[in-house]
């Protein structure tokens, strides 16, 4: 695992981006099919009388898409800025009981703020930390948060899903896809043992039907243009990854519900 820039410089990156004028929706990522792929993969999960955890909740857009679904929603972020925002999104008003939105660092997370969850989600949050040592001591405080039987829903980088993509890439003849520098993704090598000590695992998915689509075919149709993120291609890579777990090997994303155990080490 590589180790990205100092954590100040992460958090000030995502407080600045809060203020650009873009849509709640590409805010935190710009690629909007696979928000859209997430967020409905999420939605299959969680039932209308879990309470729930978005915990890197930015400017609130997966909190708002699941309060209509759920008993009750907190979204929390480190960023003060993130968390204005969300507050003030009235994009999904009409959900029925609003989500609460909340200024807390996942690192510190204590089931003394919120109480526990039934589920706990971390969608492209936990790669914003700086190292493997942080991600650990992070994944403890959303055991913590959790009860006993609660689900983590964790959406988070892969490494080796990465690298094997942009090797494909290359054998194809496009160019490797630049690292993103405020991103430490997961190599599940070393987080599959770590996770024992507080969860099982009970699904691992992952978006390769996407992103051999998205990062592969689509760059070659229209190449040599930019391919876009909106584009109909993605958004079809992004319908047929929502039933297909076909080429894994290159997914950049870790998709795994995991089942909090009994007890601290059970």
């Amino acid at each position: 695992m590589g180790e990205p820039e100092d954590p100040t410089a992460i958090k000030a990156f995502w407080d600045a981006r809060a203020k650009e004028r873009v849509s709640d929706q590409e805010v935190t990522h710009r690629d909007v099919w696979q928000r859209w792929l997430e967020i409905e993969m999420l939605k299959r999960r969680v039932r209308s009388e879990d309470r729930v955890l978005d915990v890197g909740c930015g400017t609130g857009y997966t909190t708002w898409s699941l309060a209509p679904l759920v008993s009750e929603v907190i979204g929390v972020d480190y960023s003060d800025e993130m968390v204005g925002r969300a507050r003030a999104s009235r994009a999904h008003a009409d959900t029925g009981r609003p989500p609460r939105f909340e200024t807390c660092d996942v690192r510190a997370l204590d089931p003394a703020q919120f109480g526990t969850f039934d589920v706990a989600i971390t969608e492209r949050c936990l790669i914003n930390l700086s190292t493997w040592t942080e991600q650990q001591a992070a994944l403890d405080r959303l055991a913590s948060v959790l009860r006993p039987g609660g689900r983590l829903l964790f959406v988070e980088g892969s490494s080796r899903g990465r690298d094997a993509l942009n090797d494909f890439r290359e054998r194809v003849g496009l160019s490797r896809m630049a690292p993103v520098w405020h991103n430490l993704d997961f190599d599940t090598a070393t987080l599959l043992p770590f996770l024992e000590r507080n969860f099982e695992v009970e699904e691992d998915l992952g978006f390769g039907t996407y992103d051999f689509i998205s990062r592969v075919v689509h760059p070659l149709l229209v190449a040599p243009a930019e391919p876009a993120y909106d584009s109909h291609a993605n958004e079809v890579a992004a319908r047929l990854a929502l039933v297909s777990q076909e080429y894994r090997e290159l997914s950049r994303v870790l998709f795994l519900v995991l089942r909090r155990r009994g007890r601290q080490g059970s």
